[in-house]
C-alpha cells in the first residue's frame, strides 16, 4: 500500500525546502521515498531535489500565461484543473513508483487550493481509491505566532484546510530557528524568563502590563511561552492582544467578533502545532514520528538482497550529507533494522516484517523524546547561543574522534600488511 505526505501551506513557508530536507533525512534512515512535484509554477532547474514525478511535463504555468494571457493565479488554477483532467497521467505516473512508494507531494501555495477549490479535494478523492494513504502536512512561518491577529488567521486557515481536505492532518510551525530572530531576542531571553513548565504558558497580568509594546499591539518577544501557541487552547487571552491592534474607536466594535472567531477555533478543538527546524535531526526525527502516526504508517527494514533507499528513484545526490544522532541513540531503535530494541524479546524476524517496537511507537499514544514546546524554546528562542556553541562543541569532538578512529584503521591496515609480507618472505 503506497503512502504519502501532501505538502501544503503558504508561499514561502517552506515547502519545497521541507520536501528536499525530508527525501535526504528518510534515505539516510534507509526509507525509500520519493518527491512529486505537482506545482506547476516551480521550474525544475531550480529545486532541490529531483522529482520522481513532475506535473511541468504535463503543463506549467509559463506555458498556461503565454497561451492564454492570464496571471499566475489563474494559470496555477488552470494547471491544477487540467491535472484534474489529467488523472490517468498522474496514476500511472504513480504506479509506477512502485505499490510500496512513500512519496512526498509538493503542493503549490496558493490557499484556496486546499480551502476553496474543489480539483484538489477531487485529486485526493482518486488517490484514496487508488490505495494512497496520505497525511496532509500544513506547513506555517513560525513568525505569525509573534502577532495576535496573524495567529489567529492562521489558526482559520489551518482549521478551513482540515475541514475542506478531510484527510489525517498535521500543521506545522517551520523554521522555528528563527524564532528568535522574528521576535528579536536574538538568542536573549524571553518574555517570560523564570517561568516554569507547570505555569502553561501564561504571562501573569503584572508581566503584561510592564512589557514594552511594540508598533501594531505586539511586545518585545512572545505573549506566552511557545507551548501556548502550539496547543492552541484557552484563546480569550488573546483578546487584549487584539484589541491593542486596532483603533481605539474600532477596538469596542471588534472585540465581539474576536471572542467569537476565538470561540469557533476551540469549539472546534482540532488545531494544534508541532514545530519544525529542517536542518536539525531531532526535529525531523520527531516530526516524522507524528506523521507516521497519524497516517498509520510502519517502517519495516528492507528484505536482504532488496534494492537500499539510496537506489530508490529520486533519490538525493549525497544522502550522507545528513548527520544522524548515533547508532546506539535510544531516540532511533524504532528505525533500526537490526537492533536489539526492534526485536521483541530477542525473537528473529521475517524479512520485511515491521518491528515490535515500530508497532507499538506508531500505536501508543504521546510522542516521546526531544521536541515538546518547551525544548524547542529553550533550543532556538531562550538560549540559543549556548546551544549554538554546545553543538559546535559536540561535532568538533564527534570530527575529533572520527579522525581518531581513522588514523587506528590505517594504521592497522599498515601493520596487517606488514605482517604479511613477512609471512610471506619467511
Amino acid at each position: 500500500m503506497p503512502f504519502g505526505q501532501l505538502i501544503i501551506g503558504s508561499p514561502g513557508a517552506g515547502k519545497t525546502t521541507y520536501c528536499a530536507g525530508a527525501q535526504a533525512f528518510l534515505h539516510a534512515l534507509d526509507r525509500p521515498a520519493a518527491v512529486v512535484n505537482l506545482d506547476p509554477a516551480n521550474e525544475r532547474r531550480l529545486l532541490p531535489y529531483a522529482p520522481a514525478v513532475d506535473i511541468n511535463e504535463l503543463i506549467s504555468v509559463a506555458d498556461v500565461m503565454r497561451e492564454f494571457g492570464l496571471g499566475p493565479n489563474g494559470a496555477l488554477l488552470y494547471c491544477m484543473e487540467y491535472l484534474e483532467a489529467n488523472l490517468d497521467w498522474l496514476l500511472a505516473s504513480l504506479r509506477a513508483l512502485g505499490e510500496d512508494a512513500y512519496v512526498l507531494f509538493d503542493i503549490p501555495g496558493q490557499v484556496e487550493l486546499s480551502t476553496n477549490h474543489p480539483s484538489l479535494r477531487r485529486i485526493l478523492e482518486a488517490l484514496g481509491k487508488d490505495g494512497w494513504r496520505l497525511v496532509a502536512v500544513h506547513m506555517a512561518d513560525a513568525s505569525h505566532i509573534t502577532d495576535a491577529s496573524r495567529y489567529v488567521a492562521l489558526l482559520l486557515l489551518s482549521l478551513r484546510a482540515m475541514l475542506s481536505l478531510e484527510l489525517p492532518h498535521i500543521n506545522v510551525l517551520s523554521k522555528v530557528d528563527l524564532l528568535g530572530e522574528a521576535v528579536g531576542k536574538g538568542g536573549g531571553g524571553s518574555a517570560e524568563d523564570g517561568e516554569s513548565e507547570e505555569s502553561d504558558g501564561w504571562s501573569s497580568a503584572e508581566e503584561e502590563e510592564d512589557g514594552e509594546r511594540k508598533a501594531g499591539g505586539r511586545r518585545e518577544g512572545l505573549a506566552f511561552n511557545l507551548s501556548y501557541y502550539t496547543r492552541a487552547q484557552d484563546l480569550s487571552r488573546l483578546t487584549d492582544s487584539l484589541e491593542a491592534l486596532a483603533a481605539p474607536r474600532r477596538a469596542s466594535r471588534f472585540a465581539e467578533l474576536n471572542a467569537r472567531i476565538c470561540e469557533l477555533v476551540e469549539d472546534f478543538g482540532l488545531v494544534g502545532f508541532e514545530t519544525l527546524a529542517v536542518d536539525d535531526k531531532r526535529s525531523m526525527l520527531r516530526l516524522t514520528r507524528v506523521i507516521d502516526k497519524a497516517g498509520g504508517y510502519v517502517y519495516a527494514p528492507r528484505a536482504a538482497g532488496q534494492a537500499s533507499a539510496r537506489e530508490h528513484r529520486g533519490g538525493p545526490s549525497n544522502p550522507k550529507d545528513v548527520q544522524l544522532p548515533a547508532q546506539d541513540d535510544p531516540e532511533l531503535a524504532r528505525y533500526e533494522a537490526g537492533s536489539l530494541a526492534a526485536t521483541a524479546g530477542g525473537l528473529l524476524r521475517r524479512d520485511g516484517a515491521a518491528t515490535a517496537a515500530a508497532l507499538f511507537g506508531t500505536a501508543d499514544g504521546d510522542i516521546a523524546g526531544w521536541g515538546e514546546a518547551g525544548d524547542v524554546q529553550e533550543r532556538w528562542v531562550d538560549d540559543r547561543a549556548r546551544w549554538d556553541a554546545w553543538e559546535a562543541m559536540q561535532a568538533q569532538q564527534e570530527r575529533e574522534k572520527r579522525l581518531e578512529r581513522d588514523v587506528y584503521r590505517e594504521a592497522g591496515k599498515v601493520l596487517q600488511a606488514e605482517k604479511e609480507r613477512k609471512e610471506q618472505g619467511g
